[in-house]
């Protein structure tokens, strides 16, 4: 009990600290945030920082990971039922949790994580990822999507489209409905996907 106790408030801890830096970075830029200053802002020691990570890049790639704990939580009670439906589901849901969680602090964050090495928000190890894949893979197998594509293009493929209307939306400032484009853009392509191959 008091181990998840003690869970909990590191998880509570490493959170507030990112979205300290996320504010940091909308109002500065990546590059002029210091950790010092980040500390300063979160209330917290140089040495607290670095007990929850190593370095500046592996927070901002937790940034992105946020989005893999809300999934988590919503898939304790999402009841899945037809896999087409499901991905466009779970592609609206990420890009619904970008507009509500993050929302002008998107750009930063994507300019973020180009400066980094590691790039956790392509890693086909995210949750986000994961699930996605699994629900192609059925698409593919009860022949509900008719493509050439591996499962794992099929997944990429997916993925990278809603990344773009998120990343176009932050390029355009903000300026339109992301989450009608996002669902406009999907109804499209999965159309094309589920269309009936002609002879």
């Amino acid at each position: 009990m008091a181990k998840m106790k003690r869970d909990e408030q590191a998880a509570q801890t490493k959170n507030n600290i990112i979205r300290v830096a996320l504010n940091l970075i909308q109002k500065k830029g990546y590059h002029n945030m210091s950790i010092r200053q980040l500390c300063q802002e979160a209330g917290i020691s140089t040495g607290a920082f670095y007990h929850h990570f190593s370095s500046k890049e592996e927070m901002i790639n937790k940034g992105f990971a946020l989005y893999d704990d809300a999934l988590d939580l919503l898939l304790q009670h999402y009841e899945f039922h037809n896999p087409v439906e499901d991905i466009k589901f779970i592609l609206l849901h990420q890009t619904k949790f970008v507009m509500e969680e993050s929302a002008n602090l998107t750009k930063e964050l994507y300019i973020a994580q180009l400066s980094t090495d590691v790039k956790y928000s392509v890693k086909p190890v995210r949750k986000y990822y994961q699930t996605v894949e699994e629900l192609a893979g059925k698409a593919l197998e009860k022949g509900m999507i008719h493509t050439d594509m591996t499962v794992h293009e099929l997944t990429s493929f997916l993925i990278r489209i809603n990344r773009g209307v998120i990343i176009d939306w932050c390029l355009n400032d903000y300026s339109y409905d992301l989450m009608k484009q996002a669902e406009k853009d999907l109804i499209f392509v999965l159309d094309k996907l589920t269309a009936p191959l002609s002879i």
